[in-house]
């Protein structure tokens, strides 16, 4: 697949959608991905016509979390692993970062780096029979892309360690009920249902949203920064370790 396509822009009126594009592997995240998104979301922000924006997946699920098939030394090294993951976290700051509402629109599955962007996103809607899946613990990673600050600013820190610990599967009501979600949509006027949403917020007072978007972050990410910056060492480091290689392995033999 050429950079072109792994993801694209599609505009309605005022609602721009960034869509991850590799639906034949669940739009597992690449670092190609990442720069293209956030390439694509610098442009937006620069777009006066656009005034929110909504991050998607093509096909039947959001993000199947990392591409363990993407191109790079075998076996891989720590610095390679810590050289992409920091073109991962510029995707997660220019989510944060640029002024208007970026908003998650997820169904089928959320997998580990998913779950990360998510929550870097001003606002969640989900589809009622998603999955949600933070099990960077569980294949034997830390975690990345700054969910382990971004996590507990949400649920808290003692049910975000249960969470991240035990890589616990949520469903679309649990994370209605966290907070992680703000809305929850059925499976048959999803796409409906969140196109409202994405115009009624579109056609809120544009300047107000936007001033209020880099306060609230402002006070909200001071420790974001160091976090990531603490999980581009770790995350890698894990990744030489028996129980990531064995993960790698398996997946490798499908």
């Amino acid at each position: 697949m050429s950079e072109k396509d792994v993801v694209y822009i599609e505009k309605n009126g005022p609602v721009a959608y960034v869509v991850l594009n590799q639906p034949r592997k669940k739009n597992a995240i690449s670092a190609v991905m990442m720069d293209m998104l956030t390439r694509a979301l610098d442009q937006l922000e620069n777009d006066d016509e656009v005034k929110v924006i909504a991050l998607r997946g093509e096909g039947d699920n959001f993000c199947a979390g990392g591409d363990l098939d993407q191109p790079g030394p075998k076996p891989m090294t720590a610095e390679f692993s810590r050289q992409s993951l920091r073109r991962y976290i510029r995707a997660t700051k220019e989510i944060r970062n640029i002024s208007k509402p970026v908003v998650a629109l997820v169904k089928g599955y959320a997998v580990g780096g998913a779950v990360s962007l998510m929550l870097a996103c001003d606002l969640v809607c989900i589809e009622e029979n998603s999955k949600v899946l933070p099990n960077f613990c569980k294949i034997g990673l830390a975690t990345e892309m700054g969910l382990a600050y971004t996590l507990p600013a949400v649920v808290g820190p003692q049910k975000a360690k249960e969470i991240l610990f035990f890589g616990e599967r949520l469903s679309a009501a649990d994370c209605l009920n966290l907070g992680i979600a703000n809305r929850v949509f059925p499976a048959e006027s999803f796409e409906d249902q969140a196109r409202e949403f994405l115009e009624k917020l579109a056609a809120m007072p544009n300047l107000s949203l936007r001033v209020t978007k880099g306060i609230m972050n402002s006070a909200m990410d001071s420790g974001l920064a160091a976090v990531m910056e603490a999980e581009s060492i770790g995350s890698p480091f894990c990744s030489q370790g028996e129980d990531f290689k064995a993960v790698s392995a398996r997946f490798q033999k499908k």
